[in-house]
């Protein structure tokens, strides 16, 4: 692993670019144990790099080392062992490819050699090698002793079968068979794509005189090279790299599993820290909530509470989040379930990455889980199916794992770069992941436009809109509906305003919504009229057609009884959802005819005289100053008018179709 250079050197050297295979070797174990010193004995390089650490004999920040075996080149952190330090330890952990456990034979298994295989098995890290040290000063028996108390630890782990080699850092014995164990399981490692995007989640920050700010870390994934520009998260602002160097040697382009130090311009260096990252723009995104898989230790000390406050470990951060459980109360340990990490500050993480929780407190490691999305938000669904989807996206292949992306991002398209961040797919996959989605009619174009959704981000917005439309219902249920408009603008705010209408109209197709005059309403609460109702609204609206620009007030209607006060105001709202009726004012309402007439009369009496009164109105309407003065306020109200003075004009919205300001007029 590339050791990240002193803070007071970044010296200059070469770089012979070779085609060796590059992973991440790091120590865990108990302090004491010589996990410091063993790297010394592999490497020729005392990690313990800090004054502190040489006086006190303990490693208290990480250390670096670089270890060649063949066509193998570790980038070897050694991690601190002492309790207090498990924080370090995790942010040291991250990336690693090959652990080396180390156990002492005059100690055996101790409780922080516990922990740290419980972190390496969150990590979900799957090689691993264990160096049992100082058996120059341990007898045979008790070396045999603490090699099968390691195999008790391992057992039922991932690392059960790991090889176990007795070692002195002291004598060198055992130590070239450590070496060869090491290069053959590296064997079996995978060597990772190095293509685009890169990412490197930052364990040092510093700043050298004449060179600026330099960070050091593992490259998680990616190839960096110099000049390129870069994101620092959580920050989210740009930098530029201006050079590399691994193991203090110049490189002009590192990759994945190697060791980093980059020095970069463009930002300072308070907006760095540990914890901080470096990515291609576009790759990752801050957020408040993951969703997430979450595991409980069988050695957990206790249940976890939905809504618990823990320390999230992820990276190379740790903050405190608010864990809450989908589809349970409580996880007893050795449980898991699906839930969310609510966190008060913004991290990066991106699908399918590992996490620790400690308690609130940092004293003891809880669990841990994997990241399900990485930019997720507060629960809209049941949680039976929010969990449905959450197994779905956990366990489906590639094409399910962006169709579920492309679901939850619902109309709005993410990058490429965000599909490969959030559902864990490579960039050059994604064209054909895509295509195939298309062909299959799993990702359709919204008829009337050249946007693509999936069928179930369609079904999803039906619901939303489904279950908006019955809460009016329920809370208005003399009223035939939501105005179209309004419904409109809902879409408008869940979606785009180009998409709005699109979607309203595929709704009214598909029979989610019946439209019901300028209303809208579910066909569930459609209006139904009675034979004895449709006879009585039809002598309403006859009465007010025949009154024509002198209505009765509505309680003053000769059709209608005291006792039908109720049925008259339900039927007159339906009246005017039909565009049957316009109303004027809270007490006069116009048939649509005469209304229709009234803009007609007074726009042909503004363009003979230049302007109207309310006296002239009344005169030519043969009517009355009852009804003249709330005739032209409605008039001011809709647009078609404005006053000046004592006087009417036609304003420019009057110049438009009639029809469409009787429909603002009726939006209420």
């Amino acid at each position: 692993m590339t050791s990240s250079p002193a803070p007071d050197k970044y010296e200059s050297g070469s770089s012979n670019e070779d085609s060796a295979r590059h992973f991440i070797l790091g120590t865990a174990g108990h302090i004491d144990h010589g996990k410091t010193r063993l790297v010394k004995t592999l490497t020729g390089t005392d990690t313990d790099r800090l004054p502190e650490e040489q006086r006190r004999g303990m490693t208290i920040e990480l250390g670096f080392a670089e270890l060649s075996l063949g066509d193998v080149r570790f980038g070897v952190v050694d991690v601190p062992g002492h309790e207090r330090f498990v924080r370090t330890m995790v942010a040291g952990a991250t990336g690693i490819d090959l652990a080396l456990i180390v156990v002492a034979a005059d100690d055996s298994v101790m409780p922080q050699t516990r922990e740290h295989v419980d972190i390496l098995n969150l990590l979900g890290v799957r090689r691993a090698v264990v160096a049992v040290t100082k058996i120059d000063i341990s007898g045979e028996d008790m070396v045999e002793f603490v090699i099968e108390d390691v195999r008790d630890l391992l057992s039922g782990t991932p690392l059960k079968d790991v090889p176990i080699c007795p070692v002195s850092s002291a004598t060198g014995e055992g130590i070239d068979m450590l070496k060869k164990t090491i290069s053959e399981q590296a064997a079996s490692l995978v060597v990772s794509r190095t293509a685009r995007p890169f990412r490197l989640a930052v364990d040092r920050v510093f700043t050298i005189q004449g060179r600026g700010t330099v960070v050091t870390g593992s490259a998680l994934r990616g190839t960096v090279e110099a000049g390129d520009k870069l994101e620092v998260w959580p920050a989210g602002e740009g930098c530029r790299v201006r050079a590399l160097q691994t193991h203090n040697v110049d490189h002009s382009a590192l990759s994945r599993g190697q060791r980093i130090a980059v020095n970069v311009s463009g930002i300072s260096r308070d907006q760095m820290q540990r914890g901080s990252e470096l990515a291609t723009p576009g790759y990752l995104q801050g957020a408040h909530m993951l969703d997430v898989h979450v595991q409980l230790l069988k050695s957990a000390p206790r249940s976890l509470k939905s809504t618990s406050v823990v320390r999230l470990g992820i990276g190379t951060i740790e903050v405190p989040a608010r864990i809450v459980l989908f589809g349970a109360k409580a996880l007893a340990p050795g449980e898991s379930a699906y839930g969310q990490l609510r966190c008060g500050q913004r991290i990066t993480a991106t699908y399918g990455q590992r996490f620790i929780i400690r308690d609130e407190s940092a004293t003891q490691t809880m669990g841990g889980g994997i990241v399900l999305r990485p930019v997720a938000r507060r629960r809209r669904q049941t949680e039976a199916r929010e969990i449905e989807d959450l197994r779905d996206l956990e366990n489906g292949d590639p094409i399910e794992r962006v169709e579920q992306v492309l679901r939850f991002s619902g109309f709005s398209r993410p990058t490429d770069l965000q599909i490969c961040a959030r559902a864990g797919v490579e960039l050059d996959e994604i064209p054909d992941l895509l295509a195939r989605l298309r062909d299959e009619r799993r990702y359709v174009a919204i008829d009337g436009t050249d946007v693509f959704t999936v069928p179930q981000a369609l079904d999803d917005l039906a619901d939303r809109l489904c279950s908006w439309l019955e809460r009016y219902h329920r809370t208005h249920p003399d009223q035939p509906g939501r105005h179209a408009d309004a419904v409109v603008g809902w879409l408008e705010r869940i979606t785009t305003k180009a998409l709005a209408r699109p979607l309203f109209d595929r709704l009214i197709r598909k029979k989610k919504m019946k439209p019901f005059g300028r209303f809208v309403c579910l066909p569930a609460f459609a209006p139904e009229l009675t034979k004895g109702d449709e006879k009585f609204l039809k002598q309403v609206i006859d009465e007010i057609r025949t009154a024509q620009f002198a209505p009765p007030a509505l309680y003053a209607l000769a059709c209608a009884k005291p006792a039908d006060k109720k049925r008259l105001e339900r039927l007159i709202t339906l009246a005017v959802a039909m565009g049957e009726l316009v109303p004027i004012d809270g007490k006069i309402y116009l048939h649509a005819e005469s209304e229709r007439q009234l803009r007609s009369h007074v726009a042909e009496q503004i363009a003979r005289e230049g302007q109207v009164t309310v006296a002239s109105i009344r005169e030519s309407l043969n009517s009355s100053r009852k009804f003249a003065v709330p005739f032209l306020e409605y008039l001011d109200k809709v647009g078609f008018t404005k006053r000046v003075g004592d006087y009417r004009v036609l304003a420019d919205a009057g110049r438009a179709e009639p029809e469409e300001a009787a429909k603002d007029s009726n939006s209420t």
